[in-house]
């Protein structure tokens, strides 16, 4: 009986031995998986750091193109109060022409 245990303890021994390769190796695969996780969570955060960048480049961009149509407008108003003028002054100098023929 004395020897039935003592395989009975031998088996019981490999068969932990087994289980523990066996987590060791789900650790192993836990760590892989683990490293990757780490790698994109770097990932993100880079890709964060440049929408950030991007977001604050296109509220720039926004702020200058609105700033840019503002004079646009501006010269435009100018342009049409010019040719008022020039329409208004050549009037004025066929009439001066006339008078004076």
């Amino acid at each position: 009986m004395n020897e039935d245990l003592k395989l009975i303890l031998l088996e019981m021994r490999q068969g932990f031995k087994e289980v523990n390769q066996k987590f060791d190796a789900i650790d192993q695969r836990f760590d892989a998986v683990d490293q990757r996780f780490d790698g994109i969570n770097n990932r993100l955060d880079r890709i964060e750091k440049e929408v950030d960048g991007i977001q604050k480049q296109v509220v720039k961009n926004s702020e200058s193109i609105t700033e840019l149509v503002a004079k646009v407008d501006e010269q435009a108003t100018l342009l049409t109060t010019l040719s008022i003028r020039s329409i208004a002054h050549e009037g004025e100098i066929r009439n001066l022409k006339q008078i004076m023929r």
